[in-house]
């Protein structure tokens, strides 16, 4: 995929995640990782196919029957920090500041999912 077309699907990425993942909702939020994680899955890079992973891992934890909010937090933290990663790396060099802001945000929704589900 040209890095034009990373770079407006990324933009399509943070724009959905703006708003909160839990306003995203599953039937939205389950075909944008399917996406992402095929994209990164065939890049043949193997840092983009660690986050690829944690995609599937997300897709998983998804599941509304056994759904748990901490491990879901716990697993955008986790993609977050993969994809500044990822950003600081020579593949992202053409997007990456689209990667740190979609990276931040991942993990900012992360943190604040696991700490609504923790407090008492």
């Amino acid at each position: 995929m040209a890095a034009k077309d990373i770079g407006g699907a990324l933009d399509l990425t943070v724009a959905s995640l703006r708003e909160g993942v839990l306003r995203l909702g599953m039937e939205a939020a389950l075909p944008e990782i399917s996406a992402w994680e095929e994209r990164l899955a065939a890049s043949g890079d193997p840092d983009l196919k660690a986050v690829a992973g944690t995609l599937g891992e997300l897709k998983a934890q998804l599941d509304p029957s056994g759904l748990d909010p901490v491990s879901v937090g716990a697993l955008l933290i986790s993609l977050g920090d993969q994809v500044e990663r990822v950003a600081d790396a020579e593949i992202g060099e053409r997007v990456g500041d689209k990667l740190s802001q979609l990276g931040a945000l991942l993990g900012e929704e992360g943190a604040a999912l696991t700490d609504r589900t923790t407090r008492v």
